[in-house]
């Protein structure tokens, strides 16, 4: 990603979130993870040297380190001097005086062992539990708080008592590491999921903006790919890199301060070798991948080229040369097997990184070992085995973090990928809004005039071309099509879903893209065949967010509509809570429905999208006798999925190939319009479905 340009991905999700919000949760649990791993390293350790040194501890003290012995094992080093067998004797020259070299030698008593000071004490403790381990990190920098402990704690003291104490206290910090551990999962999720909430919303928003300009459905499986896939790669990605992130960096830093602390010129040393080996393992690796990819791309081009050359059938035939295509058409089949070979061979050799890398990762780890052995056999200070173990230890702890941060770029570039899909569709602007200045338009009264009108939809399929239509107001009128869509895009225009790309709409003489969209809507009502349930109850779903309307009103509507007749039925009638998805109810009540929050709103200009699910006999006696109602007095604009509603329609507009084909009573387009006859016999026809 480029420093000063910031990606997609940052408008989601940055690196300056780590330390904002949820995630500053996020590294608390995560230090607490930490400090619990270095407790459990440290108890690990401690036990490593209880079953290495037994509890004893053999160490030759000098007279300066007394005090400190004592001050931090609360123990006196008297207790067990070990007198040597033979006291130096004194040499007769260190007993002369000055200038009395010569003078006869006298025999001289030895002293007392007491008043001969000793320059070193040795001490001998047994099954003295932890004891080694205090003594040998009183140069660390945790060897006062190990030594604290060690004379608080009477268990510690004891060999037995302090393996067991060791091996609870090991499970206690084990068992708690992993529910913060647990915990950093969690919040990290729930950090991403509050990092995609926005967009999440935002799409929701932009849905509603493009929405009702998809005629196809395309943008609604868009919109959908995008909320469910894309978003929820981006939350999966981000929750591991904030976990990744803030639990391994923390980790990492701990572990190497844990390295460095126990053998520094050994820590280098692991790094140097560490690091010459990942260099030759990532090279190895990265020319295997080019090799592959060259191999492959080469053989691709040339099996394409061959199958190219099976379309020269009628020219080489033509022109008698067969032979000579044959023979060319062999060499470059040659030409392709050689090259399929050397694909091979570069998965072959690909093949052999997995055990050349675990060689050479295994060679890195044996001298390492060798090394720290080396050192602990050689004597080296404060290095024992249990300080070679945790040593081992530390280094091993550190892979799942290397290999967890080695893959943050991957995590990043695919939520990368997947937040410009979001942001392409987040960038699209409506075709429809608002104009400035916008008048308010009245309803409906004389005629609805589509002057020279023209769509195409944005991948350039033409659905409307240079269409002019004029219809009365106070009439119902059918669209019928051989393409959906053409009627589809037509009836869209008139609420101003989709807007003409060329030509006009004229209410009563007014061209409504100077309307206010509320007052079009307002008076121009589409009633789709398909449309889902609103939230709530059913007055809810009635009202449409529009609490002004009253109980009484939404029951009048519902009666008119026979929707009154199923509601009434539910449980709590129009209180009743409706089911999440809309095809749990049956389509007639949904549609039914429909009709209801429409009429509610009593507008000029009717737009009813019939379904095209058949009906029971009953449905369709209760549609026909709201047809009747609701068309009285306004203007209706079917598109129709059922004969009978064609039938009862003033006039029927056939469309075909973006324009007005034919337009009269259906009686008469049935004798005069092959297109309608055509229509009429792929919808309605009883043997449409069946098989020839």
């Amino acid at each position: 990603m480029a420093k000063n340009a910031p990606s997609v991905l940052d408008h989601i999700f940055s690196s300056r979130d780590l330390f904002h919000r949820r995630c500053l949760v996020v590294w608390i649990w995560s230090l607490c993870a930490v400090a619990l791993l270095l407790a459990l390293i440290v108890v690990s350790g401690l036990f490593v040297g209880i079953l290495a040194d037994r509890g004893r501890l053999t160490a030759e003290i000098s007279r300066d380190e007394i005090d400190l012995f004592t001050t931090l094992t609360g123990l006196k080093p008297s207790e067990s001097v070990k007198t040597p067998d033979e006291q130096p004797s004194i040499k007769p020259s260190e007993q002369a005086g000055d200038g009395q070299t010569d003078a006869p030698m006298e025999p001289v008593a030895k002293a007392p062992v007491a008043e001969v000071p000793s320059a070193t004490v040795f001490v001998d403790f047994a099954e003295r539990g932890i004891l080694p381990a205090v003594w040998r990190s009183r140069h660390h920098w945790w060897g006062t708080g190990l030594a604290w402990y060690y004379r608080k704690i009477d268990f510690l003291r004891s060999n037995l008592l302090a393996a067991i104490t060791l091996l609870l206290a090991g499970f206690f910090f084990a068992c708690a590491r992993a529910w913060c551990l647990s915990q950093v999962r969690i919040h990290s999720h729930q950090a991403a999921m509050e990092s995609v909430a926005a967009t999440r919303r935002n799409i929701h928003r932009q849905a509603l903006r493009l929405g009702a300009e998809d005629l196809d459905g395309a943008g609604f499986e868009t919109a959908r790919q995008l909320f469910t896939t894309e978003v929820e790669a981006v939350r999966n990605r981000v929750a591991n890199w904030i976990e990744y992130d803030v639990r391994f960096v923390p980790e990492l830093v701990c572990l190497g301060a844990i390295s460095l602390s126990i053998q520094p010129l050994m820590t280098a040393q692991a790094l140097l070798f560490l690091g010459i080996a990942w260099f030759f393992i990532e090279s190895e690796a990265q020319r295997a991948a080019s090799n592959r990819r060259l191999t492959s791309e080469l053989a691709s081009a040339e099996l394409s080229r061959q199958a190219d050359g099976l379309r020269s059938a009628r020219l080489v035939r033509g022109l008698g040369i067969e032979q000579v295509d044959h023979d060319h058409f062999a060499n470059h089949l040659l030409k392709y097997h050689a090259l399929c070979s050397h694909h091979d061979l570069a998965d072959q050799q690909a093949s052999y990184l997995r055990p050349r890398n675990f060689a050479v990762c295994a060679a890195v780890t044996t001298l390492l070992l060798f090394l720290l052995t080396t050192n602990i056999l050689m004597g080296q200070r404060d290095l024992s085995i249990a300080s070679g173990s945790v040593f081992v230890c530390v280094w091993i702890l550190t892979a799942p973090g290397v290999r967890a941060l080695r893959s943050l770029p991957a995590l990043r570039h695919e939520a990368t990928l997947a937040a410009e899909k979001i942001q392409h569709y987040l960038d699209q602007i409506p075709s429809v809004s608002q104009a400035v200045g916008a008048r308010f338009l009245q309803p409906l009264s004389k005629t609805l005039h589509f002057d020279s009108v023209a769509y195409r939809t944005p991948s350039g399929r033409v659905l409307l071309n240079e269409l002019d239509l004029t219809l009365e107001a106070g009439r119902t009128y059918a669209l019928v099509s051989l393409d959906r869509l053409e009627g589809l895009a037509l009836a869209s225009m008139l609420p101003r879903f989709i807007e003409p790309q060329k030509g006009r709409l004229l209410f009563d003489g007014e061209d409504i893209a100077w309307s206010t969209l509320e007052s079009l809507r307002a008076e121009a009502v589409f009633i789709g065949a398909n449309d889902p349930l609103l939230p709530g109850s059913v007055l809810d779903n009635i009202r449409g967010g529009r609490d002004q309307y009253t109980l009484q009103q939404a029951t009048d509507a519902a009666k008119i509509s026979h929707a009154h007749n199923f509601i009434i039925k539910l449980v709590d009638g129009y209180e009743s809570d409706l089911p999440e998805r809309a095809d749990q109810m049956e389509v007639s009540q949904r549609f039914r429905l429909g009709l209801t929050r429409a009429i509610i709103r009593n507008p000029a200009l009717l737009i009813i999208e019939e379904p095209h699910e058949s009906l029971d006999d009953d449905s369709k006696a209760l549609l026909a006798d709201a047809y009747e109602r609701i068309c009285k007095d306004r203007t209706v604009i079917f598109l129709p999925g059922r004969l009978s509603t064609v039938r009862r329609c003033d006039q029927v507009i056939v469309l075909h190939e973006g324009r007005v084909a034919a337009i009269g009573p259906q009686a008469k387009l049935v004798s005069v319009s092959a297109i309608y006859r055509h229509w009429e016999y792929l919808n309605f026809n009883e043997f449409r479905h069946q098989e020839s």
